[in-house]
């Protein structure tokens, strides 16, 4: 099903920006009316669809009366707010209404619903979260960045499955380079989780590159490069404000130096769609049954309208048939049957 279902009340701006990015993925032609649907206190976010001029586009809106706040726990979410825009959102890809579900809301709620809600894909034992970085070569699928912070050596070799057939289908390469996050290069460097998941991805159907140094995340070869939760999201917050304080720099050197204005506008018109993380509009949650984006809090219309390009990208590739494909090469510990 290629139809992507859209949060309206997720995020910092909603439901403004979130419609603005609708409109303009509308207009980039990034998807055509009938293929999203929002979810939200229905007469709400129908004013805004007419706020906005589509109001006779047609778009489906899915009531979601249950306001979330930011106290409220994922267990609370789902508990005490069944009809949440997250949850109805998340239904509507359980029950094959769509395809797909993007949301700006609570991280947490998103991996917990959709866990919960859609399930794991055949072969997969733990979802992953994955984020796009546009590296100095090419961009590159970090991951994970937050759901499992403490894995299992075959969750790690899962994830690498995963981000090879993402990327595979979503950037259409071939063969994606695959590598593990790693203090050196070096084969017997690492913790015994590296140590023991690099094993099992050595004997993965993958391009499998071995390990990846810090240093080389963003100049390296590498398309996926796998971690666990916690150090992948420690990687990528560190990026975030190492980008933004490189910026600031570099545009208050350049205006102390008198650089004219003109010129400044124009590197900054190029450099910054290298590091704004709206360029491919969120995480992926790989693994559940569906395909589930999760923007980034602060996310304006720009980044709402690339996840919906990309939510659709990976329905048209099919990429959850390819990591099922995929996963069932990989052979699993039998002795821990639901780790």
């Amino acid at each position: 099903m290629t139809k992507v279902v859209l949060d309206a009340l997720g995020g910092d701006h909603a439901p403004n920006e979130v419609v603005a990015g609708l409109a303009m993925a509308l207009e980039r032609q990034y998807a055509r009316p009938e293929q999203v649907s929002l979810t939200g206190p229905r007469d709400q976010v129908l004013q805004e669809l007419a706020a906005r001029g589509l109001g006779a586009a047609g778009i489906e809106v899915h009531d979601a009366p249950d306001l979330l706040t930011g106290d409220e726990t994922p267990t609370d979410a789902m508990r005490k707010k069944p009809r949440n825009s997250i949850a109805v959102g998340i239904q509507q890809v359980k029950t094959g209404a769509a395809g797909a579900f993007i949301s700006a809301g609570s991280t947490g709620t998103v991996v917990a619903t959709a866990t919960l809600g859609l399930g794991c894909l055949e072969g997969i034992r733990r979802p992953a979260i994955g984020a796009i970085i546009h590296g100095e070569k090419h961009p590159f699928l970090v991951l994970d960045v937050g759901a499992n912070p403490q894995p299992k050596p075959h969750h790690l070799a899962q994830y690498a499955l995963m981000g090879s057939a993402y990327y595979r289908g979503t950037f259409e390469v071939a063969e994606p380079n695959v590598g593990i996050l790693n203090i050196g290069s070096e084969e017997l460097k690492g913790n015994p989780l590296v140590r023991e998941a690099r094993a099992l991805m050595k004997r993965l159907p993958i391009r499998f590159h071995g390990n990846v140094e810090g240093v080389e995340v963003f100049s390296g070869d590498c398309h996926v490069v796998v971690t666990d939760g916690f150090t992948g999201n420690v990687l990528l917050k560190v990026s975030e404000g190492v980008a933004e304080y490189l910026l600031r720099a570099m545009f208050g050197l350049m205006q102390q130096a008198g650089i004219d204005g003109q010129k400044t506008r124009s590197v900054q018109a190029q450099i910054m769609p290298r590091v704004d993380f709206s360029e491919y509009g969120g995480a992926l949650l790989l693994g559940v049954d569906g395909i589930v984006t999760i923007c980034h809090g602060r996310s304006r219309a720009p980044a709402f309208a690339n996840a919906i390009r990309f939510a659709l990208r990976a329905l048209d590739a099919e990429v959850n048939r390819h990591i099922v494909q995929a996963a069932r090469a990989l052979v699993l510990p039998t002795a821990e049957p639901n780790a």
